[in-house]
């Protein structure tokens, strides 16, 4: 364990659904300064663990901690505004006709669809937060007008507003052509280097799209942990073969990675 200040801690995580055991006994610890990535396969378990995290589903055995707090000994609701989590489920809830500063300032207090405006404060701070993403231009448009890349970058522009010390970004990538995805793989790079930048979970199964600034993997298999560990010591072609069942060589190029299937 690092001697950092722990941000997130899972110790024996376990969840059975339906007598399936989906999650086996999990550790793993999130520190401070450090930025992850939950690495498997579909099915591997990582919506799973990333829904035990946010106390949307119970751990069937097993402790989650959010810094000191216990899920089971904490109000999970208050708890949870310290973690963030992205989500392309978030946008069915949205409201086509929500403005887009008001997506952005209800991030401030985890609410959706505000009933009345937000104050000017918050607006000056929303509108601050879609300008850095390079969004100025959507500052008059409508939730329902927006593309898929521009929806994924208000939605991280929605939780920077509450200042999480964790942001979870659940297959942020998903739905978005290739330019648009690199786009916004590099905000994320610079997000990382802002000064009060949380730590960033970035869930995927795709290794193209792990940056830079990651600095540790959680590799998942079978609902199980096959590797975790600093980037540059778990990303092996033999652990990757390993998580994806099959022969598999991984290449990196200027800080990012590539995976070729081997016949």
């Amino acid at each position: 364990m690092s001697s950092a200040p722990s941000l997130l801690r899972v110790q024996n995580a376990t969840f059975i659904r339906g007598g399936r055991r989906i999650l086996k006994g999990i550790h793993w610890e999130v520190t401070r300064g450090q930025h992850w990535c939950v690495l498997g396969p579909n099915g591997c378990g990582k919506t799973s663990l990333i829904n035990l995290i946010t106390g949307y589903e119970p751990a069937t055995d097993g402790l989650i901690q959010i810094g000191s707090d216990t899920f089971g000994g904490s109000d999970w609701r208050e708890v949870r505004r310290r973690v963030g989590l992205v989500t392309n489920t978030l946008t069915t809830y949205l409201e086509p006709g929500e403005p887009i500063l008001h997506v952005v300032a209800s991030g401030r207090d985890a609410k959706l669809n505000l009933w009345q405006p937000p104050s000017a404060t918050l607006k000056k701070q929303a509108m601050g937060l879609i300008q850095a993403a390079g969004c100025g231009y959507l500052k008059n448009s409508l939730w329902g007008t927006l593309s898929q890349g521009e929806k994924q970058k208000i939605l991280i522009c929605r939780a920077l507003m509450a200042q999480f010390d964790v942001l979870i970004l659940d297959e942020p990538c998903a739905g978005l052509d290739p330019v648009a995805r690199e786009q916004f793989l590099s905000w994320m790079e610079e997000i990382s280097t802002w000064p009060e930048a949380p730590s960033l979970v970035m869930v995927t199964h795709h290794v193209e799209e792990i940056l830079p600034c990651i600095t540790h993997v959680l590799l998942l298999r079978d609902g199980a942990v096959l590797a975790q560990g600093k980037k540059e010591k778990t990303l092996t072609s033999a652990a990757l073969g390993a998580v994806y069942g099959a022969p598999v060589r991984l290449s990196r190029r200027k800080g990012r990675y590539a995976l070729q299937v081997l016949a």
